[in-house]
This record gives C-alpha cells, sequence and structure tokens, in this order.
C-alpha cells in the first residue's frame, strides 16, 4: 500500500443510517411535546367529544372522500 493512501473508511448502510435518523427526529418530536404548553389530553378529550357529539346527532360519516382527477395522466402545467 502506498503511503498517501489513508485506510478503508467503514462506511454506514444507506438504510441504517436512515433507520437511525428517523430515531433521532421521533427523540426530537417526543421531547418537543413533553416540554410544550400545549395541553394535549385536554385538546384529545375536546376532539373526542366534539366526535362523539355529531355521532348523536346522526350525523354520517359513510360519504366516499373527494376525488381529485388528473386531465389524462397530466398533473397540469404541461405546455
Amino acid at each position: 500500500m502506498r503511503e498517501d493512501q489513508s485506510p478503508a473508511v467503514e462506511v454506514q448502510h444507506p438504510l441504517e443510517f436512515l433507520q437511525e435518523l428517523e430515531k433521532q427526529e421521533s427523540r426530537k418530536q417526543e421531547e418537543m411535546l413533553r416540554v410544550s404548553s400545549t395541553p394535549w389530553a385536554a385538546l384529545l378529550a375536546e376532539y373526542v367529544d366534539a366526535l362523539t357529539e355529531l355521532v348523536a346527532q346522526g350525523k354520517a360519516f359513510d360519504s366516499t372522500p373527494e376525488e381529485y382527477v388528473f386531465d389524462q395522466g397530466h398533473a397540469g402545467g404541461c405546455g
């Protein structure tokens, strides 16, 4: 081996890198939620109460969501 060559460097597999990055970001988000002054439990309770009230009023949730169709497969902005 020539002296000007550096030793082989171990490179992390791209998927392993992405998994580690995802874990780091999840930990950051969880920490942000913990230190946030937003009362998440109260907000969730209000949301559930609102949904329960809608169901009690007889609101139907069986309608299909809106569909967005592209014109002949084009997303727009084409020529």
